[in-house]
């Protein structure tokens, strides 16, 4: 704390909060004068706490010191007014003014600057804001108070247990940030705007994308250095995945996908791994063992004309029959001669969601009937091309997995959609969750909590309660 003219005793009668008013409960609270104080439960910066409060006018005031303190705020007075420092930003207020000071510009507020026993309060929610921070009071009532939150995020990845990727739209293109779950701390990576989505190892300690020439970058996480350049190549590469020891990179080459390739990033060197001249391939997934690789075909629709009509009339049609994507794999196995991908599925159903086992004995995906009346399920094929549906009581519109089991969101009451978790080996399915309806993705990882975005901001379930990680 710094002093400017002002007495050491002048400082304590504004800014220091008595312990005895932390010792003092919501349920036992004493009379001073006129004035109710209490200690009352906050979340502020992720963590429980008390911050001594009194109510006035039907307004909220905060203890200063409790709540600067656990906020990360630099307070220090100056010619006998506090200043408040937080996010860039700097608030002036005195005991007894109406208004706070923000940035120099004054604001006004419903209930004056108060001193009770030589502790000042102030509005809290007045005080938040102008500190540019957040305040988010919960379905249950709880309220969460952050330093510094991200705002407007479109999506994110979990990176591991502590932290996500978040992404946000904007018109220059896109922005990717590396955010602290527990704190909200975030820092901004530096990866072009007109990179493709980020791929992650699948230990979360690098990262993969390509740009609009073809390029293949890779990020390190454990030290987010700059990206390095691991591939010039120039072909479009519209999908990435990476080696289950993190030491490839796998990918889908040209624009209609028609090849299969590796990429080693250390010596820059690429490997066709399958070129059958099919097109259109899609959802690339590759076993732990890096020889089974799994993927969807779609084939185009075909134009129909009428040959009985002369050609100026182009009276043409698009025959989407046979165009509805079925599932592929490919083993690498050198003593087969003439080796050919294996299709598993030849249902007239959208498969989506797709997904792998790490072994490949068995591929699970969404199944989307064309028959708006019928539900979508999560579904299995295995080698042997027989399909057994492992969850389909309510209509899916997203599958996760992680940690051996598969979240589901569902549709839910009508309104409110539902998270289900399925458990294959089980055979159990049970509701994890009641969402709001303005939520339409859900995040999982293995260690991690369930996020979702509403409004743009991440929430985490902690315990039951939803966490705002983004304001």
């Amino acid at each position: 704390m710094v002093l400017k003219k002002a007495s050491l005793a002048t400082v304590l009668a504004l800014t220091v909060g008595a312990a005895s008013v932390g010792a003092v409960s919501a349920a036992t609270a004493t009379a001073a004068s006129t004035t109710q104080l209490a200690s009352s439960a906050y979340f502020v910066n992720g963590t429980a706490v008390q911050l001594g409060t009194i109510a006035e006018k039907g307004k909220t005031l905060v203890s200063l010191r409790d709540l600067s303190s656990k906020l990360g705020v630099k307070v220090h007075v100056e010619s006998g007014a506090i200043l408040a420092k937080l996010n860039g930003h700097t608030v002036e207020l005195k005991s007894g003014s109406g208004v706070l000071k923000v940035d120099g510009a004054e604001q006004k507020l419903d209930v004056a600057v108060k001193n009770v026993k030589g502790i000042t309060y102030v509005e809290l929610q007045a005080y938040v804001e102008a500190l540019g921070a957040s305040l988010y009071k919960d379905e249950t009532g709880t309220i969460w108070i952050d330093a510094k939150l991200l705002a407007n995020v479109d999506r994110i990845q979990w990176v591991d247990a502590q932290r996500y990727i978040a992404s946000q739209e904007t018109e220059s293109g896109r922005a990717d940030y590396l955010v602290e779950a527990t704190t909200g701390k975030y820092r901004l990576l530096d990866i072009a705007a007109d990179a493709s989505d980020l791929v992650l190892s699948p230990n979360g300690d690098k990262a993969a994308y390509t740009n609009a020439n073809g390029q293949v970058s890779v990020l390190d996480l454990t030290q987010i250095s700059r990206p390095v350049v691991v591939s010039n190549d120039t072909n479009i590469k519209p999908e990435l995945v990476w080696s289950a020891d993190g030491k490839n990179i796998f990918f889908l080459q040209g624009d209609k996908g028609s090849v299969i390739a590796k990429l080693d990033p250390e010596i820059n060197k690429i490997t066709k791994i399958l070129d059958d001249k099919v097109d259109y391939k899609a959802n690339l997934e590759v076993s732990a063992d890096g020889k089974t690789f799994t993927y969807t075909v779609t084939k185009p629709g075909s134009v129909v004309a009428d040959g009985s009509k002369p050609v100026e009339a182009d009276d043409v049609a698009i025959d989407m029959k046979g165009t509805e994507p079925q599932i592929y794999q490919f083993t690498v196995d050198p003593t087969v001669k003439e080796n050919k991908a294996v299709q598993l599925t030849t249902s007239v159903d959208d498969k989506v969601f797709v997904h792998a086992a790490a072994d490949a004995s068995s591929v699970v995906y969404v199944s989307v009937s064309g028959d708006a009346a019928a539900k979508s399920a999560l579904v299995q094929v295995g080698k042997d091309k027989k399909t057994a549906p492992l969850y389909n009581e309510q209509d899916v519109y997203q599958a996760e997995y992680s940690g051996g089991k598969w979240y589901l969101l569902t549709e839910g009451d009508g309104t409110n959609p539902f998270v289900y978790e399925v458990d294959p080996a089980a055979g159990s399915a049970k509701q994890l969750h009641t969402l709001s309806e303005d939520v339409s993705e859900i995040f999982v990882k293995e260690g991690a909590p369930l996020a979702v975005i509403r409004d743009g901001r991440v929430f985490l379930d902690q315990n039951g309660h939803w966490k705002p990680v983004s304001r």
